[in-house]
């Protein structure tokens, strides 16, 4: 008898074991995220504004083609007369957050004098959107 009850036991507890899911069995595989696209809306470099200053305006919209709010940084790299600069956003600047499938727009308009350089021309050389870990 005791023999009977031990062997019911153990297949009770062995279907008990067997029979529940795991929580994590459960969870939705996440689906790895999609790179944010850019697209240059407006670029112009003015060498000679007329007021003793040069001036750089331009317009780069971000798209999040992902089903969730994303965080990142945007780094926007540029040559002036053979120097090539980047610029680096943060966590506070404009497109850290886009929220799902949606888009941000970033603006810079800047006029600089000439005192602090005389520059020809400035060229857009790479856009890129990193995503926050």
């Amino acid at each position: 008898m005791k023999l009977l009850n031990l062997f019911i036991s153990f297949l009770f507890l062995s279907v008990l074991t067997y029979s529940c899911s795991n929580s994590d069995n459960n969870q939705p595989e996440e689906e790895p995220l999609k790179n944010v696209t850019y697209n240059v809306l407006f670029w112009e470099f003015t060498p000679d504004t007329g007021n003793n200053t040069f001036r750089l305006h331009y317009e780069i919209e971000f798209h999040n083609p992902n089903d969730v709010t994303i965080n990142g940084f945007y780094r926007i790299t540029q040559n002036a007369d053979g120097l090539e600069t980047t610029l680096l956003s943060s966590n506070k600047s404009p497109c850290y957050t886009i929220e799902a499938n949606s888009s941000c727009t970033f603006s810079f308009d800047e006029e600089d004098s000439f005192d602090i350089a005389r520059i020809n021309s400035i060229k857009l050389i790479s856009v890129e959107y990193n995503l926050e870990e």
